[in-house]
Formats: structure tokens, C-alpha cells, sequence
């Protein structure tokens, strides 16, 4: 056995993909773990605890908390630390060199560090752990020590801290290079630049660290692809060991673009080649203080995790831990206004939250003076933020907000409301609204978004009186006798129907070929029974997801129906215009078309110009 007290005396540190090796160099351990075929290499959750053998090249590797990843392994989970320990190798030559080699960066926002030890000898503390936003592998760096050890050493890889001690581990190597031998010329460097998404015309430079070792010229350096460019063409042979390149992307129309970097000469056996990877997209802003991005340009730009200021209107606030059409609250009212995130959006009246981007707010001046809890007011404004533009909620977000800007902004357009009046019978062409009661409060049906082609209808609480409501006019419902049942269309005007075996609801602007015929019998009660024809199942409120859909049994409570008091929604005459474009509407107001032609039988309303017509008025409009 060969002993020394400490592996921080043989510790060398290097960054990325080396490249050439020492003639007389011996690889005695290589993982790559290619074996490893994650689909979601950012969040792997295959583990490999019970056994290693199935993910690594050689037999004997083994771990707490690992995870397969895609061509890597992570290792630790929010609160547990991670360990890798190798198979035994042989270390025990006192004149040789061994090398060990291998890529690692920490999980976002964890632990910066993690630690090597061989057998029982004192570990070592490996820092400088690159823990920036997914994607990981674009994160990796390559680190390199000298080690010593007997003819059955075992090398582990643990996290530094118990807690937040995340990371991941690839390109693993021990080399044994004999006395007396020279290492080939080498250079270390990112394995990848990524630029992300930027706006056409506009430029980004990225910093790329290389060091190379036992040099024997100067390094040449060459960028290949468009818009792609680096000023430095020459790195000297004593400059090479710790120098830095920037390269610029460019675009001047939009798409996707790749490119290389290229680092040879200085004795290389092989030129290092460094994919290089950017997007660019039209924009309106700059993502400066005096020319922010709008929201469509942070939708566009698909969180770049890039520091800039973003522009919008303050809409509403997110609810729960994740974000969906109940979660999202447009409005400042009720119990549980968050203080800690809002939603802005470029239209002040957006009622969509995949038009919206989510800001975190943070504790201190921002969240003091921005959060709708304790600034109802500042529903409607306009606000100017620089923050970090990363995903929060899993979707486009603004965090680590730093610096603001509160305008005046503009106040929301009133929302239209319509009164409703408990229903006994149906009436053709009327609206309704769907109505239920879980024994606290009442809940009023709301439309699908109208971004969405399916799903659940979610709920607003509202108040009933003497069997009557007032609601938004886009929680209605327009239903329409045809034969063998009647057709129910939201406030956008798209048919309800059903498909396949799922129990939501799908929403089409054109007739539905099928699956659109709905029953509907009223107790008397009140309560309504809604069967849609060809599946045999009925609309039912569930208290367990808090929402309506379409059981083929028992599973949730009957809605009552609501119509809609007074006149149709389309209304006024004025002055008559032959030739102008013909528009038709149900009775409830819902547009179905620019023709009679195709419609089922019914009574409609025709407008053309200025001038509204039923089609009782004019046999030609009565579909028979």
C-alpha cells in the first residue's frame, strides 16, 4: 500500500472535453453512461439504487439517490445526498500518474460543490460546480485530480451537503500514464455553447473558458455557421492555459441556427469541436428599461433565463402550486390574494393565463409595492419589471425581480353581466347558465378558454336570489332544439361535444360530426339532467375536483339551469344595406354563421348592415 495524507496535494483543476491522449496513457476505468436513456433528462426519476449494472459499461458501480438521466446520472434529491461509488481498480503503481477525469454541474440553485474520496483517504472538495436553470448538460464541466491508492481502491463521488446537495456526473475516467512518459497536448473547453432564444437584429455574446496543457504551438480558433462569430483567431501557446474566447451571435431574420467553435493546432492530435446552438424570433422590445419586452415577446422567447425588463398589465394573481384555469384568478378580490406572485399580461382585459406571464415577487420593496393583497389598486396598471425571465409555474415567469416601474395604467373594460332566472322548461335559442350547490356556497359554470379545444368546465361562486343570478355573459350558455336532442354552445359560440373515452368536454367552432346531441330533462326539483346521446353519460359537478364534466355513472351532483331574463343579446335596427356581408344569429345572440344554408331547423336572427331581423319576420329565415 502506498499512503499519503491528503489527495488536495494532487488536485488539478480543468473545465470541459479534453482532447488527444498520451500514447503510454492506460485507461483503466471509462463510464460514459450511455446506458442511461432518460426521457427527461432534466428531472430523471428512474432510480438506481437496487442495482447499477443495467445503466453503466462495466460491472461493480453502485449509489444512494441515483437517477439515470439521459447519457448522465444524477445523484442526491432535494433533501437526501447522493453517492456513486466505482468498481475496485487497481492504483497501486507508486511510479505511474493516475488521472481521474470526470463532468459535473449541481442542480439549479443547489450546492456548488461536491466531494471525491479514495478508500478511507481525507476527500476532497470539488467547487466551482456550475448550478444554473436546466438544461443540464449544457452546465457540465470537466474536473481532473491526481489520485493514489492500493490494488483494490474505490473512488466515491458524494453530495457536499445533506440538504440541496443535488448533481450530476458524466464522461468518468482513470487513466495511468507510466513514469517517465508525457501526456499528448490537450485543451479543455465547454462542451456546448448555447445561445437560447434572441430577437432578430439584435446581439448576444457568450464567455467560453479553455485551458489547455503540455502545448506545443499556439491554438488556432475558427467559427463556423451563420451569425455565428468570434474576434479571437490565436491563442498563444503561453496564453492557452487559461485564456477566454467570446462568441457573438448575431441573427438578421428569424430561425434556428447551429454552428461550431473550432480549437486545433499546439500538437492537438484531434481539433476540439464545440457545437454552438441559438434561435431568433421577431420582437417588439430590446429588453432595456427604455424599450422592455412586451408579453409576446417573453412567450416568444420561451424563458431565456436571462436578467431584462418585461412590460405588461397587472391582471391577477396565481393560487395553489401550480397554475391551471382554476388556479389562475383574474381580479383582486377574495380571501386568498396571493402576496408572492401576480400575472401580467399585454392586454388589460385578459382573461387567458397562457397569455400571461407569472411574476414572482419577492419579499422587501417589490412585493410591498406591487402585490394585489395589499394594492387592490393596482388591478389594470401598468408595470415595468427587471427581473430574471425563468419558468415559475412551469410556464413564462419573471423572478428575482429587482427594479420596477408602477404607471397609471388603465382601468379594465366593465364586464358585461347578464341576469338569470331559475329554469323549469327549455326554450330554444335562450342562454343559460349552469348552476350547483355544494351545501356552502353556489357555483356558476364557466367557459372553456378559448385557447383551449378541451377540458373541464371549472366554477366562480356567485350568489342566487329568489331563484335568481348575475353572472360574466361569458359563464352562458346558448341551447338549441335539433332533432333528437338539443346542441349546447359557450359564449365564443363553440359546440359541446364529446370523443373517445374521456369524461371532459371538447369545444368546436364548426359543427361536431358526432358526440354534439345532448338530453335534457329538469326535475322537479330543478335539478337538470344533461346526457349526451351517444356516450350515455351525464353532466355532473365534482366535489373532489371542484368542476363539471361527464360521468357514465354516479360520481358528482346534478346542476340546475338558469335562463337568461329579457330580450336577445343582439338588438337594435338601423338603417338598411343591401349589399352589406349577412351575419346569423340564434336567438340567444350566439353567431352560426354568414348563412341559413346547413343550419339545423329553428328560428335565427339575421343582421345585415344595420338592419336585424328574426326569421319569423320573413318566412325566408324559418328553416323548416
Amino acid at each position: 500500500m502506498t499512503s499519503f495524507t491528503s489527495l488536495k496535494s494532487w488536485m488539478l483543476l480543468a473545465l470541459l472535453f479534453v482532447a488527444g491522449q498520451a500514447a503510454a496513457q492506460q485507461v483503466i476505468l471509462s463510464e460514459d453512461f450511455s446506458k442511461c436513456t432518460s426521457k427527461d433528462p432534466d428531472n430523471p426519476g428512474t432510480k438506481m439504487d437496487d442495482g447499477m449494472d443495467p445503466y453503466t459499461l462495466t460491472t461493480g458501480w453502485s449509489c444512494v439517490n441515483g437517477y439515470a438521466g439521459e447519457g448522465n446520472a444524477k445523484f442526491g434529491a432535494s433533501k437526501k445526498g447522493g453517492i456513486l461509488v466505482t468498481p475496485s481498480i487497481d492504483l497501486s503503481d507508486a511510479s505511474a500518474t493516475y488521472t481521474l477525469k470526470f463532468k459535473a454541474c449541481a442542480w439549479s440553485k443547489d450546492a456548488t460543490s461536491l466531494k471525491v474520496q479514495v478508500d478511507e483517504q481525507e476527500a476532497v472538495e470539488i467547487t466551482d460546480l456550475e448550478n444554473g436553470p436546466a438544461p443540464y448538460a449544457a452546465n457540465m464541466k470537466e474536473f481532473s485530480l491526481e489520485i493514489k491508492g492500493t490494488a483494490t481502491s474505490k473512488i466515491t463521488f458524494s453530495s457536499s451537503v445533506e440538504s440541496k446537495g443535488r448533481f450530476f456526473l458524466d464522461d468518468i475516467e482513470v487513466t495511468k500514464l507510466a513514469a517517465g512518459e508525457t501526456p499528448d497536448a490537450s485543451v479543455s473547453a465547454p462542451g456546448a455553447v448555447a445561445f437560447g432564444t434572441i430577437g432578430v437584429g439584435t446581439e448576444l455574446a457568450q464567455k467560453v473558458a479553455i485551458s489547455g496543457s503540455n502545448l506545443t504551438g499556439d491554438l488556432t480558433i475558427a467559427v463556423e455557421g451563420k451569425a455565428f462569430s468570434c474576434a479571437t483567431t490565436t491563442i498563444s501557446k503561453d496564453d492557452a492555459a487559461n485564456a477566454e474566447l467570446e462568441v457573438l451571435f448575431a441573427p438578421v431574420s428569424s430561425g434556428d441556427y447551429t454552428g461550431t467553435l473550432i480549437i486545433s493546432g499546439g500538437g492537438l492530435k484531434e481539433s476540439v469541436a464545440i457545437p454552438i446552438t441559438g434561435r431568433a424570433v421577431q420582437l417588439t422590445g430590446k429588453g432595456t428599461k427604455e424599450v422592455p419586452y412586451t408579453i409576446s415577446d417573453a412567450l416568444l422567447l420561451e424563458n431565456p433565463n436571462r436578467e431584462a425588463w418585461v412590460k405588461g398589465y397587472i391582471v391577477g394573481y396565481v393560487i395553489g402550486q401550480s397554475i391551471n384555469e382554476k388556479s389562475a384568478i383574474f381580479g383582486a378580490d377574495g380571501e386568498d390574494v396571493s402576496v408572492s406572485n401576480m400575472l401580467i399580461a399585454g392586454d388589460v382585459n385578459e382573461k387567458d393565463y397562457t397569455q400571461c406571464v407569472v411574476v414572482q415577487l419577492p419579499q422587501g420593496d417589490v412585493r410591498t409595492a406591487l402585490n394585489l393583497k395589499d394594492n387592490p389598486e393596482n388591478l389594470g396598471k401598468q408595470v415595468n419589471l427587471l427581473g430574471i425571465m425563468e419558468a415559475y409555474f412551469g410556464v413564462c415567469g419573471v423572478k428575482n425581480v429587482s427594479d420596477y416601474v408602477l404607471g397609471d395604467g388603465e382601468s379594465p373594460e366593465p364586464v358585461p353581466m347578464v341576469s338569470f332566472a331559475k329554469a323549469t322548461t327549455i326554450t330554444s335559442g335562450k342562454r343559460y347558465a349552469l348552476v350547483v350547490s355544494d351545501g356552502e356556497k353556489y357555483h356558476v359554470a364557466q367557459n372553456i378558454a378559448e385557447s383551449s379545444s378541451h377540458g373541464y368546465l371549472y366554477v366562480g361562486d356567485i350568489t342566487v336570489s329568489n331563484d335568481e343570478i348575475s353572472t360574466e355573459e361569458s359563464n352562458s350558455f346558448t341551447i338549441t332544439a335539433v332533432d333528437g336532442g338539443y346542441t349546447i354552445q359557450d359564449s365564443y359560440g363553440r359546440y359541446l361535444y364529446m370523443t373517445g373515452t374521456f369524461n371532459s368536454f371538447n369545444v368546436s367552432s364548426e359543427q361536431p360530426e358526432s358526440g354534439y346531441i345532448w338530453n335534457i330533462n329538469i326535475a322537479a326539483d330543478g335539478l337538470a339532467t344533461i346526457t349526451n346521446v351517444e356516450m350515455n353519460k351525464w353532466v355532473q359537478y365534482s366535489t373532489q375536483y371542484t368542476s363539471f364534466g361527464v360521468y357514465p355513472d354516479e360520481q358528482g351532483l346534478l346542476p340546475s339551469l338558469y335562463m337568461e331574463k329579457g330580450s336577445s343579446s343582439v338588438t337594435g335596427v338601423g338603417a338598411d344595406a343591401s349589399n352589406a356581408p349577412v351575419e346569423v344569429y340564434t336567438l340567444g345572440g350566439v353567431k352560426v354563421g354568414s348563412s341559413l344554408n346547413g343550419l339545423q331547423k329553428g328560428i335565427y336572427i339575421v343582421k345585415q348592415g344595420g338592419t336585424v331581423k328574426k326569421s319569423d319576420e320573413i318566412s325566408l329565415d324559418c328553416i323548416e
